[in-house]
């Protein structure tokens, strides 16, 4: 445990550029809220939770066929509140080609992002269940395995097993794409799938242009000229694309997403280690985002990102952070470092861009894909030290903050309310505004930093270090009366605070 004073750091950093990795002449804040700690949600659950614990939050991200009554109820509540429809134009899922049949008939399978493929090796009816292919495996990489999806012209099928010496796949046929007649020589390729039940579309440059009546285009540009238009119909206060990166490439993990991608649907594999891929990929998004704000009618644009395009958004969701999205593996400080302090970091993506700026620091109480729902369970008891932890990392900038249960369902999991949130029932905005840059108290070298940032009613102190930290205060400072944790929060007035690795803390001015 390390011990440092503060009041004397504070002076050093107030004038010394290096003590500071902030903006020192960041933009005006000019956002619709001013009550810190800002709040955010997603996906709540308009027909499970109550309206008056939906109305406390700032912005709330919902889905395109979401009630319009509940979110008129809400603004009634709370007329600062803005909603902002969630979209995907990286990913089609199954509510897509059920909910638009007509409309995703359209598009072919070239503008799936699909793995390297084959041909079949006959023609085949809709009924065939065993394909003959002319491939199983490139070198030793498998094209099909078990579990995956195919794309095959305008049908989709789902892999059964491989006979690799006879070279065929058995198939579910007419999985969501319906069964038809093929002939030989048909490109076979597997679906990329991130997310269960959807498939990655190709917005890359690379995407084979095909006409389906209206000349030459990619996914890209149908999606812009009549997929975004039909799931967009509601217009609300904005738009949160999902999944929006600088490049796909990271999906190659060699077995489960895809141990190849084929994004020419050439066949063939690259030998660039998909670096003009990814080139490709963020070109075209960067074409897309400034055609889609004119589309919107200049209505609030934001992403799920990390800050990727954040100078063409109003802000980016930085997902799962605090964290690391792998529970085998304990969190960093480089992994907090990365997303949070990076050019395309919280903190900089949280004061740039279009103004107002909507970023969130999004924090899970669990990191995987779990399926089961720990709030449900009796004496559910949340991860208190990493919700102050992502609370305090909010603070360090400009953003909002939400506390989920995981991105298996965010919101609707629970809706979690917190003592840091309005000072144990005391009313939201107690903190005041921000009152400068957040600042370096503490340097403990590979081990990390600690980080203050002062408002006009406390302070926030953030350790995303590896090593606890006793901090000398320059002045007495009560923590916040709690009713969560009485032990961390105990009202007491302060000269000093211990804070644990990656633990954050509130405190209020005397």
């Amino acid at each position: 445990m390390k011990k440092i004073w503060t009041f004397f750091l504070f002076t050093v950093f107030s004038f010394t550029v290096s003590g500071c990795f902030c903006e020192s002449n960041r933009k005006a804040d000019d956002s619709l809220h001013n009550l810190y700690p800002r709040l955010a949600m997603w996906w709540p659950s308009s027909w499970e939770q109550s309206a008056d614990d939906m109305a406390r939050y700032d912005w709330i991200g919902w889905s395109p066929d979401e009630d319009e009554t509940v979110l008129a109820s809400l603004k009634a509540k709370n007329p600062n509140q803005l909603h902002f429809t969630s979209i995907s134009v990286t990913e089609t899922g199954k509510w897509d080609w059920e909910g638009y049949p007509d409309l995703m008939k359209e598009v072919p399978d070239v503008w799936f992002l699909t793995q390297v493929g084959t041909t079949l090796a006959s023609g085949i009816d809709s009924l065939v269940t065993d394909i003959p292919v002319n491939e199983t495996k490139v070198g030793e990489m498998e094209l099909f395995i078990e579990g995956d999806t195919v794309a095959c012209g305008s049908e989709s099928m789902k892999v059964i097993s491989v006979d690799h010496s006879a070279k065929t796949i058995t198939v579910e046929r007419g999985y969501v794409r319906a069964a038809v007649s093929h002939t030989a020589g048909e490109r076979i390729a597997a679906h990329i799938t991130f997310w269960p039940e959807t498939w990655v579309m190709n917005l890359s440059l690379q995407c084979p242009l095909r006409d389906v009546g209206n000349g030459d285009e990619r996914w890209i540009d149908w999606a812009y000229r009549k997929y975004l238009p039909e799931i967009i119909k509601k217009q609300r206060d904005g738009f949160l694309v999902d999944r929006i990166e600088y490049g796909e490439s990271w999906l190659v993990d060699g077995d489960t997403r895809a141990r190849s991608i084929d994004a020419d649907c050439s066949n063939t594999l690259v030998t660039d280690e998909y670096a003009a891929f990814d080139a490709s990929w963020k070109t075209g998004i960067s074409a897309l985002f400034p055609k889609l704000r004119n589309m919107l009618g200049g209505k609030y644009l934001l992403s799920n990102s990390f800050g990727a395009y954040h100078t063409l958004l109003n802000g980016a969701v930085f997902e799962g952070q605090p964290g690391n999205w792998n529970e085998t593996e304990p969190d960093t400080f480089e992994d907090w470092k990365n997303y949070i302090l990076g050019e395309d970091g919280y903190l900089n993506t949280s004061r740039t861009g279009y103004s107002p700026n909507f970023s969130l620091v999004e924090t899970y109480e669990i990191d995987t894909y779990h399926t089961n729902n720990p709030y449900t369970e009796p004496g559910f008891v949340p991860n208190y030290q990493k919700m102050r932890w992502g609370i305090a990392t909010a603070l360090l900038g400009d953003g909002y903050f939400s506390y989920e249960i995981g991105t298996n369902g965010h919101g609707s999991l629970g809706l979690m309310w917190f003592d840091e949130y309005d000072n144990a029932g005391a009313g939201r905005g107690y903190l005041g505004q921000p009152d400068g840059d957040c600042y370096e108290i503490q340097d403990f070298g590979g081990d990390g930093k600690v980080y203050r940032r002062n408002y006009t009613n406390g302070i926030v102190l953030c350790n995303p270090s590896n090593q606890s930290v006793t901090i000398e205060l320059e002045n007495s400072f009560k923590l916040i009366k709690g009713k969560q944790v009485p032990s961390v929060n105990t009202g007491e007035s302060v000269r000093s605070v211990t804070i644990a690795s990656h633990d954050g803390r509130i405190l209020l001015r005397e």
